[in-house]
């Protein structure tokens, strides 16, 4: 593509305002001298997971806990790849935003594990919202404010996988709940999984140091399955089936 093309596109996106404070954000950390790497994800999990891709374009993924299309998402990248999935979350707002932006993927409201419905807190700084009564108590603690209480929906990550993924095995589960990830990923029922569909990669919610990680419940029940760690990242554990 034309490089004056590609910049006059460039300063078109700067119409908006709201663009304004990205944009000097960039330029006082990058300086536009040098090329430099992008991140939508909180603790680099999607420069990670480009890695682990190796340029794959066509991949399949679920996302537990997508929060946003953009912020603090690990699937941004992957989208832009050309990557389509199914996006969970149990705020009801974010998902509006998903339909919006994510028209190609499949985007539902609800709380997975084993129960009908779950009550979900939501916290002004959404990312922190849990239906982990234990984690709500610990923000609380940190001083950080709820918006709201409501009921939401529960459904299997089993039944996620065979209502949209019958007839295929997915290359990513990611899985960031606050605090409910093993019971997450328990609700896949892996036991009776056939191992041909088992997702090549996990993300999961367990942050270093590296001995911690491998002892956390979700990523020793991954192993445990034939998962092999992959990278400890800053705030999750990727792992590769074997």
């Amino acid at each position: 593509m034309n490089k004056t093309f590609r910049f006059l596109r460039a300063l078109r996106l700067l119409t908006p305002r709201k663009t304004w404070g990205n944009f000097v954000q960039t330029s006082e950390v990058a300086g536009f001298n040098n090329a430099f790497s992008i991140s939508w994800s909180q603790g680099g999990e999607d420069l990670a997971l480009l890695h682990a891709i190796a340029g794959k374009k066509d991949g399949l993924f679920i996302d537990v806990g997508a929060h946003h299309p953009f912020r603090f998402s690990v699937t941004q990248h992957l989208s832009r790849l050309g990557w389509r999935g199914v996006n969970v979350d149990a705020n009801g707002e974010l998902i509006d935003v998903f339909n919006r932006e994510r028209s190609r993927d499949i985007n539902i409201c609800a709380a997975v594990g084993t129960e009908k419905s779950y009550t979900f807190t939501i916290f002004k700084e959404p990312a922190l919202s849990s239906v982990n009564g234990e984690w709500k108590d610990k923000f609380l603690a940190d001083g950080w404010e709820i918006e709201k209480t409501v009921t939401v929906p529960g459904i299997t990550l089993r039944d996620i996988y065979d209502q949209n993924f019958s007839n295929d095995c997915i290359d990513l589960l990611s899985i960031d709940a606050e605090g409910s990830d093993f019971n997450v990923l328990k609700s896949m029922e892996f036991e009776s999984l056939e191992k041909a569909r088992f997702p090549r990669f996990l993300l999961l919610e367990a942050a270093p140091p590296v001995k911690s990680a491998l002892k956390t419940d979700s990523v020793e029940y991954a192993m445990g399955l034939g998962y092999e760690p992959l990278y400890v990242l800053p705030m999750s554990t990727l792992l590769q089936r074997g």
